[in-house]
């Protein structure tokens, strides 16, 4: 199966058990508005009001946060553009039909921001320490973000994550999303380059560095280093990232049928 299958395949398994466990609880809600087994079963309605408030709580939290942060960055980068670099950017990469924006930073800054309309941000610092085939291979990779609009996808899946980080289970399907969507980000820059060289070059720069960008988009050195070098090293062979399932699936779908003898008392 390949990793974009088994990616999907992940994210749907994600989906079908959350919409369970969002109908129980619906259906919990119901029964609660209705009046039924208030009387035999109220620290189980507690418990079950307790879980529904936090998940609302975390996810209106992650929300407005993400809102705060946006607006923060989006307010940087205008500040600090650098015009002429911007220009010059998007009129040499025209046909990735993306907009460019280079701000003035010192540090490295090299990602895909915005929801609907993905934009690729970059560093001038960028351009200092890379000569124009390794930064065309940090445009690729974001430019494949951009074209699968992963930013919108990460935010829900960072977004479920924290509302629901009670299941066992979200947290290693995140993981080894966030980590698969960088890889493939790599393989497609290096597909369109015709080599692993330039990506390989940057990619062991950054190893020294540090993670040193922001946290609000899906951002070049974001995760992932240690598959992302073994992809560049062995270019013919399908990375093997570790995801273990067996346990938190069976722990998530213990708790869930718990969840449902619960509600139905």
């Amino acid at each position: 199966m390949s990793p974009s299958v088994k990616l999907r395949w992940i994210y749907i398994l994600m989906v079908v058990f959350l919409a369970l466990f969002s109908v129980q609880m619906g259906l919990f809600v119901a029964h609660q508005m209705e009046g039924r087994g208030l009387g035999t079963g109220i620290l189980i309605y507690i418990v079950f009001d307790l879980i529904i408030g936090y998940t609302l709580i975390r996810a209106i939290w992650r929300i407005t946060a993400q809102a705060y942060l946006s607006r923060k960055w989006h307010k940087l980068f205008s500040s600090n553009r650098h015009a002429k670099l911007t220009k010059h950017l998007n009129y040499k990469y025209r046909g990735l039909g993306t907009e460019i924006i280079v701000v003035r930073n010192e540090a490295f800054v090299a990602l895909a921001i915005g929801m609907y309309r993905p934009k690729i941000v970059i560093s001038t610092q960028v351009l200092h320490m890379f000569n124009d085939d390794e930064v065309k291979a940090i445009l690729l990779h974001e430019w494949h973000h951009c074209r699968n609009h992963d930013s919108i996808k990460l935010f829900i899946m960072t977004l479920l994550t924290e509302a629901f980080g009670y299941w066992p289970i979200m947290k290693p399907i995140f993981r080894y999303y966030q980590t698969w969507t960088e890889l493939l980000a790599d393989r497609f820059a290096i597909r369109q380059m015709g080599t692993e060289l330039h990506l390989g070059s940057v990619l062991l720069k950054l190893s020294k560095l540090g993670k040193t960008e922001p946290v609000t988009a899906v951002h070049f050195a974001a995760s992932a280093m240690h598959y992302r070098m073994l992809q560049v090293l062995e270019p013919h062979q399908t990375v093997k990232v570790k995801i273990s399932l067996l346990r938190p699936l069976l722990a998530s779908l213990s708790l869930l049928l718990l969840l449902m003898l619960g509600g139905d008392t």
